[in-house]
């Protein structure tokens, strides 16, 4: 049986390393973890876990464990707190199996191509780390409906899509999560979608098929 968690760490995790090689930072994967060596641009952890089991402290010998680390517990199974850290969050893996019912898209959606375009993207988003070197990679495709800026990211990786930073704005926030499996769905046809959320986005996504497929936590220092 496949292990949807996991699938859905790895995903996430090559996301956090497309972040970071934009930025020019250093990374290493291996079965157990994904890190980076040097400290992660703001709102992107320095190790992302890949199996369950691994030693904290063996983890922490990868990655700057300084003041501000973050560590991506992807199977929640991890005893950070003598260590340091505190829990920053908590959150759930989704998935969503290719196919099944679909809608139409609602939405007025565009595809950022250019510079400009990314830059109007990222408008609203928490984080500053969206450069134009992300455009040239070929996996990652950002969305943002008109007018507005509600928006998503489809990241093709692997067998599956990863569903990140979705953003409703001021449009209703079902209707974005339905148009976002639609779309993925007319892009990048036959892929298992998958991510990670929280609240009212974890509510929204598994009224249009997307299942929990574990738990998540993010520790920081």
């Amino acid at each position: 049986m496949a292990d949807h968690a996991a699938v859905a760490a790895a995903a996430n995790a090559s996301w956090c390393d497309a972040i970071c090689t934009a930025f020019g930072l250093p990374t290493h994967c291996d079965a157990e973890a994904w890190t980076a060596t040097q400290r992660t641009p703001d709102g992107y952890p320095d190790a992302v876990t890949l199996a369950r089991g691994v030693d904290p402290a063996a983890l922490l010998t990868y990655v700057d464990g300084g003041s501000g680390c973050s560590v991506k517990d992807s199977f929640a199974d991890l005893d950070m707190g003598h260590l340091g850290f505190r829990v920053l969050f908590e959150a759930t893996w989704i998935r969503r199996p290719a196919g099944g019912f679909a809608t139409p898209v609602v939405l007025d959606w565009h595809e950022a191509r250019t510079a400009a375009d990314l830059r109007q993207w990222s408008e609203g988003h928490d984080v500053d780390v969206f450069v134009p070197a992300l455009l040239e990679l070929g996996s990652m495709r950002f969305f943002q409906a008109r007018p507005g800026h509600a928006g998503f990211v489809l990241h093709r990786t692997g067998d599956v899509v990863g569903i990140s930073n979705t953003i409703s704005d001021r449009s209703d926030l079902t209707t974005v999560w339905s148009d976002t499996v639609a779309v993925a769905g007319r892009d990048l046809p036959g892929r298992d979608l998958v991510g990670y959320e929280v609240g009212a986005d974890l509510e929204a996504a598994k009224s249009v098929g997307f299942v929990e497929t574990g738990p998540l936590r993010v520790w920081i220092r």
